[in-house]
């Protein structure tokens, strides 16, 4: 009898479960596989309270070679988006797209693929939608106007405006509808409102999308991009026509930070002529603010010009320095951005500064007045420490070579600057001070983070018939985007005669945007972003983002610039001239991390919302500066 019973409990123990509830267990190991079903689910959006929703159940089994044991409670399931939420193998998606799931117990683990649809639409209230869903007329062909074909926008912009060129006067609403792979259909109806500019464009119909659908945007745009088409008709379904599409795509990386940038006053600003505003894209991304006025701004000697410009703030976003005056007298002022007041103004005889850049902890600045660079203390001192920082520019092109445009990389690892010679045909009294720049070229740095390490070098040098100025280095130390124009114009109009050169790297019409690795190599244009069909719009003062992240497995930039392209149908383009005022405008710019970039990376610009309080006499809008935050105002 004690040998059956014996007998019986060893049956037992095989057959007892490898696997409790807590995860462990005495086989843990590879002496099973797992399992996750379904391994491959799709499921459809529906609308809910906070949105859209939809769930998935999962079972992970583990594969014994003796039996199948169910280990769903056991195991460990993730997503590998935050918009796929897991709790007891039930995940819940509220956003388009397609997704990994895992499980893992043990050492052992298994994947699935999850995707999410989204098809549906919203209708406007007073639209009839049987009238937009018909049978379009083929004489009626509307435009897209904006958003740019091949656009990649990020997920915190808003509000996203399309823009749509009528066929035919008498149309007054439309359908908008986003299409990507069989993972997106949806249709946008509403009432179409005119273009803020109404004479300029009398036949504009302007759709704002709501703000949220960007997450569904970018929740498909990682694998593939979105259509848009435009109907527009009649309020009673006539005069249907059908815009061609336009294809764009949205990134999960947002803008951040905080962009400080130069404005000039615009209609019904009548308390300042210049003023340095800011983004913060941490908190609502919608709109600037103006953060200094000429007006506010330490008042300088009786008899000279009250304004502000060529401005720089420090990474942290806590200090901004800036010229008062003009160029000419370069007066200067350091600010304490959080309580808005000077911590040093110098109003000298002679010149101070024109331009500055920070160290990356903001305790130091290098400051550039009328050609000669300097590394000084960021505080009430303004102490030098050293003048002509680095004299073997002199010592390599002679000693009428002068420096400017300096940028402290944010990592503190180089330092980026213009250096030029002012020849017999310049205007001396205008490029001596540092703003012009003919016959740039590009020098790069090593840097502890405090001064500079070693002689500079050049990294794009002088060339035959084009300027390159304006250099910035991107947050990881890999990249310098700057500015190249050509000598044959067209030359600027201005009245007063201040960077009328072609090429002189002051507001040149013909600047565009290039792209360069630190460690030296071939620059390349960015064509996408300058914008192949009229690159003649100023493209100026290019600035990169805080941070970076990815976008389809390569590394996504932003880059942010001032440029007099037309905004869609709300402002008209300044191509080949500079008759109309520059507007902000940034790009994405996606790098092979394998290998530097022969070829263009560049997607089309994007405007910055906000920006005019009349777009009938808008502000002109420049040199864009980025810090990793927008520090509270006190």
């Amino acid at each position: 009898m004690r040998i059956l019973l014996f007998a019986f409990a060893v049956s037992l123990f095989a057959c007892a479960p490898k696997h409790d509830t807590g995860g462990g267990g005495d086989d843990a190991g590879s002496d099973y596989t797992l399992e996750l079903s379904p391994a491959q689910a799709s499921i459809t959006l529906a609308a809910a309270a906070s949105g859209y929703s939809a769930t998935q159940a999962y079972t992970v089994t583990a594969h014994y070679p003796d039996h199948d044991e169910d280990v769903t409670a056991a195991a460990t399931i993730t997503a590998d988006d935050q918009t796929v939420s897991i709790a007891s193998a039930l995940a819940t998606a509220t956003t388009a797209g397609t997704y990994n799931i895992s499980a893992v117990l043990d050492s052992q683990s298994a994947a699935a693929v999850l995707d999410v649809q989204l098809v549906g639409s919203s209708v406007g209230s007073g639209v009839l939608q049987s009238g937009l869903d018909g049978s379009p007329d083929p004489s009626q062909v509307p435009t897209i106007a904006y958003p740019p074909a091949g656009a990649l926008f990020p997920i915190n912009l808003a509000p996203l405006e399309v823009h749509a060129q009528k066929s035919d006067p008498s149309q007054t609403v439309a359908r908008v509808t986003f299409t990507s792979g069989s993972d997106l259909e949806f249709a946008y109806y509403a009432t179409c409102a005119a273009s803020p500019n109404p004479t300029q464009f009398p036949n504009a119909c302007i759709i704002t999308i709501d703000p949220a659908f960007a997450s569904q945007l970018a929740g498909v745009s990682e694998a593939d991009d979105v259509s848009i088409t435009v109907r527009l008709a009649a309020a009673d379904g006539t005069m249907l026509g059908e815009s061609q599409p336009v294809t764009a795509a949205w990134s999960k990386t947002p803008l951040s930070g905080g962009l400080y940038y130069w404005t000039t006053a615009g209609t019904g600003d009548t308390a300042f002529n210049t003023a340095v505003a800011r983004y913060d894209f941490d908190g609502d991304a919608s709109s600037p603010a103006i953060y200094l006025s000429s007006a506010n701004a330490p008042a300088v000697p009786q008899g000279q010009t009250q304004c502000i410009g060529c401005h720089a703030v420090s990474k942290d976003g806590t200090k901004l320095a800036f010229s008062l005056g003009g160029s000419l007298p370069g007066y200067y002022s350091l600010y304490d951005v959080a309580n808005v007041t000077a911590t040093a103004s110098e109003f000298n005889s002679a010149p101070f500064a024109e331009m500055t850049t920070f160290s990356p902890d903001g305790s130091r600045a290098i400051t550039m007045n009328y050609g000669d660079l300097s590394l000084r203390a960021a505080n009430a001192s303004l102490g030098m420490d050293t003048d002509n920082l680095f004299p073997e520019v002199q010592a390599g092109f002679g000693s009428g070579e002068k420096a400017s445009h300096p940028f402290w990389s944010p990592t503190g690892a180089h330092i980026a600057f213009v250096s030029w010679t002012p020849s017999a045909a310049d205007i001396s009294a205008q490029h001596d001070t540092g703003d012009m720049v003919q016959g740039g070229q590009i020098w790069i740095a090593s840097s502890d983070g405090t001064q500079p390490t070693a002689a500079a070098e050049l990294l794009v040098p002088r060339q035959a018939g084009v300027t390159s100025y304006y250099p910035s280095i991107s947050d990881d130390d890999d990249w310098v985007v700057f500015d190249q124009s050509s000598c044959s114009g067209p030359a600027n109009s201005n009245a007063q005669g201040w960077g009328a050169g072609a090429c002189d790297g002051y507001n040149d019409i013909s600047a565009t945007l290039m792209l360069v690795p630190t460690g030296g190599g071939a620059p390349v244009e960015l064509v996408n972003a300058n914008g192949s069909a009229s690159p003649l719009v100023t493209n100026s003062w290019p600035r990169w983002s805080p941070d970076h992240g990815t976008f389809r497995g390569k590394e996504l930039y932003w880059v942010a610039f001032s440029s007099r392209r037309a905004y869609g149908l709300s402002l008209q383009s300044g191509t080949g001239s500079d008759t109309t005022k520059p507007q902000l405008w940034f790009a994405a710019v996606a790098i092979d991390p394998s290998a530097a970039p022969s070829a263009d990376p560049s997607y089309a610009a994007v405007w910055l919302p906000g920006q005019d309080p009349s777009f009938t006499g808008p502000r002109g809008n420049h040199t864009p500066v980025w810090t990793t935050k927008a520090v509270t105002i006190q």
